[in-house]
């Protein structure tokens, strides 16, 4: 009732707000996430794409903080700058994370406090596909694509110089960021070379950092103990950019870029422990229109990336160290056949290799090949399309010895080390093992133009997707999570079916679209409590905790809800929209799966004349009590945002904006984060910045 009144006063004030699936006319822009590049509306899935002012008024310090807000999209965060989008309730190997259409390259699905390889502040447009594009990106794309555009290498030509920048200051971390974007056109060369910076300090909460049915369920966790108003070792430090380079000739063009992204962020759960990460990324790109009457377009794409990764004690030593180098490759080729039909054929390969070069081990040294073919049609049938895809992808992993710490069975605590203190040293040894697997995706759709105002979307699928290396090979003790967490080599090919829809209604006012899904494991992946517990003591350390014990597991399990979003138009000047979203996910072996999003609702007003315009949006988070074993419940929330823009046109659109959240000032708990009951997310904040052209 609380939420509803809050929507009621608001309907009834003159204070002017934006709604969070406003801008609907975005639909015209072509998804470059899929190879056709298809109207959003002529995919079989839902797709969502964010640009300009509607992508500036959501930018926040992580990739998950920055779509929160979007209908089946919640934030796994770790901290206020760490944090990681999980579609429809599934997150790490199931979703693809891409830049300009390569995938990102980094160890974000190994774990939440693995922050995702990129800053958000220099992106022009972020492309979101809700549901499986398997048979185009492989079986880790079951939940969803998200793919940021940033134009590091040029697929058009533009004559002359063009840039922008972007400076901000404050958010619950008084922090600031900078970004300054430069592109260059000569004769049939264009160059592009941007960078960024941003820091933030320890986020300030309204309240204390435990959460109270953790503080009730164990008394180690006392709230007084562990800190109020601030979490601690929550900053962040991050920098980078890029340069690239494009040629245009006759029917196509070539590119090549290089980026870099560093990282510095603290872990709030390890007092003066941090994360260090370091990213290059060199990429290659050929596209040529027109080969013969049958090919249209063939596209090749390289990427190199070389990634290190570091975790730092308190005492300054590097606790852990691991590196990920690999290429990865795209050929496609698309064609169309007596213009009732258009299509594309495509190969993708990779080959990584994943190695700790220092501290305790964690995961067996792995070297990782794939080879996929995949085939995609669509057909043209009156007002109707009908698209059919299949993929079959060929993975290796091949682990060397590993030898893990399996810490210190402590028998008193007396001493600072393992053996004075009376404990035995524990470790699992593993001895060199090869994997291989075989997977196959297919999936039909259709998209119909039922009458002027509706239009329907059916989506059936079948994804399967090779296990991770993490999952396979991973056995110790996980500092970030405090946990311990064991791989398994036994493990299964993941396999799923989804029916997944989408109704739209629209005339000149007024958008209207549900998305019910529902998706069936046969052998889903889950990182789930044991219910064991093992005692832990490292070297250094005079106390030994109790650690629970995580196990990746195939069970058959089902994801089931929809998205319903709606805008209007009030008048020229005014605007309302209203979404919502609902996931239940379920071990059909009995009981809930672990970090599931709550049901969520929300809505706003919006509102713009001449150069200014103004929102204000309300979600409101129900509290999750469907949860999985040994996972404590999240109260409700009710979450305010405020935006404004004042643009000056004949100064180089210089826009000045302002940006307000959790303006009721409530506690906020991600509940899919494993940080939920020890980090709570930031109080009341505003945001200044300005951003322009030159």
């Amino acid at each position: 009732m609380r939420f509803v009144s809050i929507i009621c006063a608001l309907l009834l004030s003159n204070i002017v707000c934006a709604g969070e699936g406003q801008n609907l006319q975005i639909e015209e822009i072509p998804v470059t996430a899929n190879p056709l590049s298809l109207q959003s509306d002529e995919m079989a899935v839902p797709v969502q794409i964010f640009s300009g002012t509607d992508l500036q008024n959501r930018k926040n310090p992580s990739l998950g903080a920055t779509l929160d807000m979007v209908p089946g999209i919640t934030n796994n965060s770790w901290g206020d700058s760490v944090g990681q989008p999980v579609i429809r309730g599934m997150d790490s190997n199931r979703i693809k994370f891409l830049n300009n259409g390569m995938e990102i390259k980094d160890v974000s699905n190994m774990s939440g406090d693995h922050a995702v390889a990129i800053d958000t502040i220099s992106s022009e447009r972020i492309e979101i596909i809700r549901g499986p594009a398997s048979v185009i990106y492989g079986g880790g794309a079951v939940g969803g694509v998200i793919n940021i555009i940033d134009h590091r290498i040029h697929s058009e030509f533009v004559d002359g110089m063009i840039g922008k920048y972007d400076q901000n200051f404050g958010g619950a971390g008084s922090g600031a960021s900078s970004a300054i974007t430069v592109d260059y056109g000569v004769k049939n060369v264009m160059f592009h070379i941007d960078g960024y910076r941003r820091d933030s300090k320890n986020i300030k909460t309204p309240g204390f950092s435990v959460s109270k049915y953790l503080a009730e369920s164990d008394d180690e966790f006392a709230r007084d103990k562990y800190g109020k108003d601030t979490v601690v070792n929550s900053y962040n430090e991050s920098d980078g950019g890029s340069f690239g380079a494009s040629y245009f000739f006759n029917n196509g063009y070539t590119g090549l870029s290089f980026t870099k992204h560093q990282q510095n962020y603290g872990n709030p759960l390890e007092d003066g422990g941090m994360m260090d990460l370091n990213s290059n990324q060199y990429d290659y790109v050929l596209e040529k229109n027109k080969i013969s009457s049958f090919i249209s377009k063939m596209k090749i794409k390289l990427g190199y990336s070389d990634y290190d990764h570091q975790e730092v004690e308190p005492s300054g030593d590097v606790g852990l160290e691991y590196i990920d180098k690999g290429i990865d490759g795209k050929l496609e080729f698309t064609h169309s056949l007596f213009n009732k039909s258009s299509g594309i054929f495509g190969v993708d390969f990779g080959n990584s290799q994943f190695q700790k070069t220092q501290g305790d081990p964690f995961i067996a040294n792995n070297h990782r090949k794939n080879l996929s073919f995949y085939l995609l049609e669509d057909y043209f049938i009156n007002d109707h399309k009908i698209s059919v895809g299949f993929r079959q992808q060929f993975d290796r992993f091949r682990s060397n010895d590993f030898t893990s710490d399996d810490g210190c069975t402590e028998t008193y605590s007396s001493g600072t080390d393992c053996e004075s203190s009376g404990g035995t040293e524990n470790s699992t040894t593993f001895g060199r093992d090869k994997k291989t697997f075989n997977s196959s995706s297919l999936a039909l759709g259709t998209v119909s133009k039922l009458n002027n105002q509706w239009t329907m979307l059916v989506n059936l699928s079948h994804s399967e997707r090779s296990p991770a290396h993490n999952e396979l090979f991973a056995y110790g003790h996980h500092h970030a999570t405090e946990t311990i967490e064991q791989g398994s080599r036994d493990l299964k090919r993941e396999r799923s079916n989804t029916l997944d829809a989408q109704f739209k209604w629209s005339n000149q006012k007024t958008n209207f679209s549900v998305s019910p899904y529902y998706t069936d494991f046969a052998s889903y992946i889950g990182l789930l409590n044991s219910g064991e517990t093992q005692n832990h003591l490292h070297e250094g350390e005079e106390d030994s905790e109790a650690l629970a014990v995580y196990k990746y597991t195939n069970i058959p399990a089902k994801f089931y809800g929809f998205e319903v979003q709606g805008d209007m138009s009030l008048s020229n000047n005014y605007g309302l929209n209203l979404w919502g979203d609902f996931v239940k996910a379920k071990n059909k072996n009995g009981g809930n799966l672990p970090r599931i999003p709550p049901v969520r609702i929300g809505g706003g007003l919006s509102y713009e004349r001449n150069t200014f315009s103004s929102s204000l949006d309300l979600m409101h988070v129900f509290s999750q009590t469907d949860i999985g074993p040994y996972e404590l419940k999240t109260d409700d929330f009710t979450n305010m945002t405020l935006t404004m823009n004042y643009f000056l046109p004949k100064y180089n659109n210089v826009k000045f904006y302002l940006k307000g959240d959790n303006l009721l000032d409530q506690e906020k708990r991600d509940h899919v984060s494993f940080l939920k009951d020890k980090v709570l997310m930031g109080e009341r904040s505003l945001m200044l910045g300005v951003t322009g052209d030159f």
